[in-house]
């Protein structure tokens, strides 16, 4: 803008302070963008530089943070050049006189004169006393310097010239990157402004696949599967302590890239643990592309959350974070039990019947519903279970399945996801069940969770039955007395005992009405049956009596005859009621019908067994007598005191100094001696232990004979044979003295032979003198020989009181076998009586008959 005094300076000064005005802003203007432009350029190729150069050489980009720092800090510059140098130079003012000494200074022959015409053009001026002459004089002369004036030498080139050496280069260079390869300008433009995030392009190009993990699955057809989890903006999710595998894959020439020889990947864990490792190559290239895959660490059982950069020739991928997460787990399993109808004896209405925490080796009974309730560590999304037989492994399931796939159990996971619960009917096998939790981002366990439910089964009923006081042999009219147990596990539900009688072929006493019981037996197999169905008590048994006679009597069965077979058996069934029924059947019991004659000949057989036993029993006891009169002679002559007049001439007991040979001598003399009474010692006692022996085996051979005459007394009693004289003959003259025998005189035998054991013990073990006399406590006590000798005599004498007891036993069975005999013979001539009329009605018959003829 002119000044006031360019309305007085002569025209030629004004227009040359103008044209200088006007190339200073514009020198200002020039250098200002000069520099700006050496700022954005140099800003421009450092960062291209920068971001493009460690690409090259296997590096990656320039993060988009520091892209960005880059583009502040210079527009920073920019715009500071811009105020410094630009704006706040161009709003500075340029008054004519600034000007005029300016050009002075670089004219210094104008001699002041273009200054001193400007100051003094400048109106209004105050206080001046130049005259309009002198005024007028410095005018012209100003005037004529002008055309002397070369402006360019007011400006110094040398600032303008270093920024263009600087600016040019770096516009040239642009330039030609941009004829050059306008995608690689354009990526670079873009990338450093911020438009573009889009990688420079490399010789190799590898691309991210993602991470392969094994599927754990609770079905056992999916063990081995594998599935691929791809990053999501560059992070997966991983439950830690899982196997992952890094899969990689590098663009091949048919896509213009070179797939490298290596890849590696470095790799940083959330603690600052850092490593490295090669990728393997895998297989050939397919589709164009080569796989390689990280199997080893830090994917290897992933304990924490790392970040992972793989580097394969020049490109690199680059930071990949693996974030490893708890994975769910089964804090408890609970079980809620209800158990089979057939173990509801009193049925309530409660939805289970048992609640526990499940422990290995549990075990439900059969046919049980069961309801498991896992409690988890985590919110969970899912839960895959598979149940399986225990025992073959089928799977078992509710749920709709493939041919490809196992069955699974629905389970229901409660809202607030914390539990799940999954549901068994009817529980029968042993069980394993597989269950595996996932959480909302499907991450899953690392192991299937395995549960083992054991099953008591239940077992069929037990059944046993025993008669006492029958034989094999029964008469047609006898008592069959029973005791019946039968016992389950869950209590029985019935039993029952049978019998069938089955009649010889062609007996005419069955009559062609004898299977038309009740009963329902088959007539044409000649049998009959008879059901009873008693009562148990608490334990299960139960004694009755199956009446033959009554049972003919009141026409239950038809009369049963000699030779006829009686079965009986016993059914027992409990309450289980899932497959079937479990009904066991006891052992059966056959009976023979005879005759009583028949019946009795067989028990006085047994009788003449009793008597052989009884000879023997006494045979033994003779033994017994002459055992204890043994014992007694060893046993003397063992604790007899020794003689003191029987010493060795030889000896000296008043030598004060004896020979060291006859000391040796002595010494030896001794331990042999100490050696042979304890042999001695060992045989008497031995002998007293075999007679303790002998006489306890014939007090237990001697009540068999009691009990087996027990039981033949109760035998005719229940075969109802009509020998009372007999019974009581038996009873009186042999059962009742053995057993008096047997209770008491042979156990005050056993005991006395024990008290011989305890008196040969005491001997050794009490302190008995050298010459057999006892201790300081027992002065009193009788020497040890003697006490021997009496006991042996007492247990004699008891020996020989039950050899006498015996013996008269014995005489009264002889005297019963005499009078059997007798009977036998009367039996004989009465069949011979029977025999001959028979004959002799046959033979009249026969005449009858030939009379007619």
């Amino acid at each position: 803008m002119p000044h006031s005094s360019a309305q007085t300076l002569p025209r030629s000064v004004a227009s040359l302070l103008a044209r200088l005005r006007h190339q200073v802003r514009r020198y200002i203007v020039w250098d200002s963008v000069l520099a700006i432009a050496v700022v954005v350029m140099a800003a421009f190729w450092i960062a291209f530089l920068i971001d493009y150069l460690p690409v090259r050489v296997g590096g990656s980009e320039m993060p988009r943070s520091a892209r960005l720092v880059v583009l502040v800090i210079t527009g920073v510059i920019a715009l500071g050049l811009v105020w410094r140098y630009l704006l706040s130079r161009l709003n500075r003012e340029l008054p004519d006189d600034s000007l005029a000494l300016l050009i002075e200074r670089h004219h210094p022959e104008i001699g002041g004169r273009l200054v001193t015409a400007v100051q003094l053009g400048e109106t209004p001026r105050s206080g001046d006393s130049y005259s309009p002459t002198f005024m007028r004089q410095v005018r012209q002369e100003a005037e004529r310097q002008v055309e002397k004036v070369d402006l360019d030498r007011v400006f110094r080139p040398e600032p303008i010239r270093h920024k263009v050496t600087i600016v040019v280069p770096l516009v040239l260079a642009a330039l030609i990157m941009a004829i050059a390869s306008p995608q690689t300008f354009g990526r670079a433009v873009g990338r450093l402004t911020l438009f573009s995030d889009s990688p420079w392009p490399r010789n190799a190009q590898l691309e991210m696949v993602g991470v392969e993990v094994p599927i754990i699955a609770a079905s056992e057809a999916d063990d081995g599967a594998t599935q691929l989890v791809t990053f999501e903006g560059n992070t997966v999710r991983l439950a830690r302590g899982s196997n992952a595998t890094l899969r990689v894959r590098a663009a091949g020439e048919e896509f213009g890239h070179q797939i490298p020889d290596l890849c590696t990947a470095t790799y940083v864990d959330d603690e600052g643990n850092r490593g490295q490792s090669n990728l393997r190559r895998v297989g050939r290239v397919i589709d164009g592309y080569q796989s390689f895959v990280l199997d080893g660490p830090p994917l290897t059982s992933l304990a924490d959350s790392v970040t992972i950069s793989i580097r394969g020739l020049d490109d690199r991928l680059n930071d990949y974070r693996i974030e490893a997460v708890e994975p769910p787990a089964i804090a408890k399993m609970q079980m809620q039990v209800r158990y089979p109808d057939y173990l509801r004896v009193f049925h309530n209405n409660a939805d289970f019947d048992q609640q526990l925490d499940y422990q290995a080796g549990v075990r439900i009974r059969e046919g049980s519903s069961l309801i498991l309730t896992g409690l988890a560590s985590s919110p969970l999304g899912g839960v895959d279970v598979v149940a399986s037989d225990a025992g073959s492994g089928a799977a078992i399931g509710t749920s709709e399945t493939t041919e490809e796939t196992s069955p699974t159990l629905d389970a229901k996971i409660a809202d607030d996801g914390m539990s799940f619960s999954l549901a068994l009917d009817d529980v029968r096998d042993a069980t394993s069940i597989r269950v595996v939790p996932r959480d909302a981002d499907g991450i899953s366990a690392q192991a299937a969770y395995r549960y083992f439910i054991g099953v008591v089964r239940d077992e069929a009923p037990e059944t046993s039955m025993r008669m006492s006081g029958i034989g094999s042999s029964i008469t047609p009219i006898a008592r069959l007395p029973i005791k019946a147990t039968a016992t389950d596990d869950y209590g029985i539900e019935s039993m029952s005992i049978s019998m069938i009688v089955r009649q010889q072929p062609g007996d005419a006493a069955a009559g062609p009405d004898a299977g038309n019981a009740e009963t329902g037996s088959d007539p044409n197999a000649g049998e009959q049956s008879y059901s009873v169905s008693p009562q148990l008590d608490r334990e299960g048994n139960t004694s009755l009596t199956i009446d033959l006679r009554d049972l003919v009597d009141n026409e239950v069965l038809q009369p049963v005859s000699p030779g006829a077979t009686v079965t009986l058996n016993t059914l027992a069934q409990d309450r289980f009621n899932l497959a079937g029924e479990h009904v066991t059947q006891g052992e059966l019991i056959r009976l023979q019908v005879v005759t009583p004659e028949t019946l009795l000949a067989t028990l006085e057989r047994r009788e003449l067994e009793f008597r052989s036993r009884l000879e023997q029993a006494i045979d033994e006891t003779r033994r017994l007598r002459q055992s204890l009169t043994a014992i007694e002679t060893e046993a003397v002559e063992l604790l007899a005191p020794a003689d003191d007049g029987e010493s060795d001439g030889n000896d000296r007991p008043d030598d004060t100094q004896t020979d060291s040979d006859g000391s040796n001598n002595a010494a030896s003399n001794n331990t042999a001696s100490d050696q042979e009474e304890f042999r001695s010692r060992q045989r008497v006692q031995l002998r007293i232990r075999q007679a303790e022996l002998q006489a306890a085996k014939t007090t237990d051979e001697l009540a068999g004979i009691v009990a087996g005459l027990d039981s033949l007394l109760l035998e005719m009693v229940n075969n109802r044979i009509d020998s009372v004289d007999r019974r009581e003959r038996l009873d009186e003259g042999v059962r009742t003295p053995l057993s008096d025998v047997v209770e008491e005189p042979f156990p005050n035998l056993r005991r006395q032979i024990v008290q011989l054991e305890r008196i040969l013990m005491a001997t050794q073990t009490d302190g008995a003198t050298d010459d057999g006399s006892a201790g300081d406590g027992a002065e009193n006590e009788p020497p040890a020989d003697q006490r021997m000798r009496s006991a042996v005599e007492t247990a004699v004498t008891t020996n020989d009181a039950i050899l006498l007891q015996l013996s008269a036993v014995l005489e009264k069975m002889l005297d019963l076998e005499s009078f059997n005999e007798i009977l036998d013979l009367m039996r004989g001539l009465i069949q011979d009586q029977e025999s001959l009329l028979d004959e002799t009605e046959e033979e009249q018959s026969k005449r009858v008959l030939d009379l007619f003829n």
